[in-house]
């Protein structure tokens, strides 16, 4: 009779555990899911589908955009042009790094690197996302993505070059979290501030790894209105998956800090 009763107490332990996991769990994705909300808006027909065409290059406001916020439609210069290279020694290495599986990236690092400070929470469906990483699907895909062990890399698809890396540590109660960007300290990744470079590689996040349609940062010092220039800085900084954009404010809380040591 004892036996039974501390048996069934330990159950009720374990039940009552697994209960607060669950509640918690459900508060963590009605957040999560307020924010994707928040960041995808209305969906965005697909240029060249049946039902759209390549929309011209505008600004987008009020309920015209699919955030609320005034932003670039850059879909016609995104899924509108190609590259294409006559050098074979660089269409080898994209080759080379879309057969790679990322294993050579063990250890290593961005050239010269710098710390951003970030406090980026990810429940499970977000975290097995960002673990599966991305490789180029066409040669205007501009990012490699790797996961290995509890890091992520971030190389240009065409030259192979580490941009950025974060620390990717799995939380078996809550998804994943991400708290550090290694940040290459070459042009013009070098010349960045902390706020600009977590508005970055937190647009390549959402955009090539959970599908959110998240606008592209465009520096604050940008030439201002100039329709084409930002489209075609947005390309190429990202690729065809640059569909949106939007000045990028200081002002606004990014979560981040500089990191020194």
């Amino acid at each position: 009779m004892m036996s039974s009763n501390i048996t069934w107490a330990g159950l009720s332990g374990v039940f009552a555990a697994l209960l607060i996991i669950g509640v918690r769990w459900a508060i963590k994705r009605g957040k999560v899911n307020a924010r994707k909300k928040a960041l995808r808006g209305r969906d965005m027909p697909i240029p060249g589908s049946p039902e759209s065409e390549l929309p011209p290059l505008k600004w987008l406001h009020g309920e015209d955009s699919p955030i609320g916020r005034k932003v670039l439609d850059c879909r016609s210069y995104a899924l509108g042009f190609q590259f294409t290279t006559s050098d074979k020694e660089t269409a080898a290495t994209f080759a080379r790094l879309c057969d790679s599986d990322g294993s050579e990236l063990e250890g290593q690092s961005p050239e010269n690197s710098w710390l951003v400070g970030v406090d980026w929470d990810f429940d499970f469906e977000e975290a097995e996302m960002l673990s599966t990483g991305m490789r180029a699907q066409t040669t205007e895909d501009l990012w490699m993505i790797d996961c290995r062990g509890s890091r992520l890399y971030f190389r240009r698809s065409w030259t192979g070059q580490l941009v950025f890396m974060v620390n990717f540590q799995r939380i078996p109660t809550d998804g994943a979290k991400i708290t550090r960007i290694w940040v290459t300290g070459e042009e013009p990744f070098g010349e960045q501030s902390p706020e600009y470079i977590t508005a970055y590689v937190r647009h390549i996040i959402d955009t090539h790894l959970l599908g959110i349609l998240a606008p592209f940062p465009i520096p604050p010092d940008f030439p201002k209105d100039d329709v084409q220039k930002i489209a075609a800085f947005v390309f190429h900084s990202v690729g065809r998956r640059g569909w949106l954009a939007e000045y990028f404010s200081v002002a606004e809380d990014h979560s981040t800090d500089a990191i020194t040591s």
